[in-house]
């Protein structure tokens, strides 16, 4: 079997796949990439921000009327005229009076709780904004280095692309059929030469009975990495 033209484009393949590591390994790909995780955590969290701010903004404008209204009942005890209440009524009002004092002091460190929570959640979100903003401007600025480093290699792949299909013509079908399957298994190369008495793939020895195989069928597939194993 002639392995000729599957090692031509097993070659010509070689110099896509470089381009294709260059590519995936490029630091601003890579940046890219890390930038629209930030950019998608800030909105959620801006989006979980908003919801915990309405929350407590709507909290904090009932515990603003509960004291509006203590204060109120305040206000209205302060204008009685207790010299004319007798000593029962007088004692009531002062009961009363005391546990709206009480109840007052209660919603007091309850409002200031709450506006300290609501300023909280309010620079967290401001926070998650500027965060937002800043990963978002340094994704464009990757994106915009991976995508001309891309527009540079697009010539090159397109030629290389073009070669690969007018090799493709001369190469039986089964063997193109195994190629391009190992190569999806990220197995390359995946037509490798017989080393002494070794795999030239995984380096694995093999039998002499599988020595003799590839010498006499001129080719066997590795039973340890699969690769198709030819002889000289």
């Amino acid at each position: 079997m002639d392995f000729k033209n599957i090692l031509e484009y097993q070659k010509k393949d070689g110099e896509l796949i470089k381009i294709e590591r260059e590519l995936s390994l490029n630091p601003s790909r890579k940046v890219s990439s890390e930038m629209i995780a930030v950019v998608k955590g800030a909105q959620e969290k801006s989006a979980m921000l908003e919801s915990r701010a309405a929350g407590l903004e709507k909290d904090f404008q009932a515990i603003k009327k509960a004291y509006s209204d203590t204060t109120a009942q305040i206000e209205k005890f302060i204008s009685k005229d207790l010299e004319s209440l007798s000593q029962k009524d007088l004692e009531s009002v002062i009961s009363a009076t005391n546990a709206i004092l009480n109840n007052f002091n209660v919603l007091e460190k309850k409002l200031f709780s709450e506006a300290e929570r609501l300023n909280i959640t309010l620079n967290e979100f401001e926070n998650a904004k500027k965060q937002y903003g800043a990963a978002r401007a340094k994704y464009n600025q990757h994106k915009q280095i991976y995508d001309n480093l891309l527009k540079e290699k697009e010539p090159e792949i397109k030629r290389i692309k073009s070669e690969l299909e007018s090799l493709e013509k001369g190469i039986e079908p089964k063997l193109l059929a195994k190629y391009k399957q190992l190569r999806s298994d990220k197995l390359f190369p995946a037509f490798v030469r017989l080393v002494d008495r070794s795999c030239g793939g995984c380096r694995m020895e093999l039998s002499a009975a599988e020595v003799e195989k590839v010498k006499s069928n001129g080719y066997l597939e590795c039973d340890n990495c699969r690769r198709i194993i030819i002889s000289d």
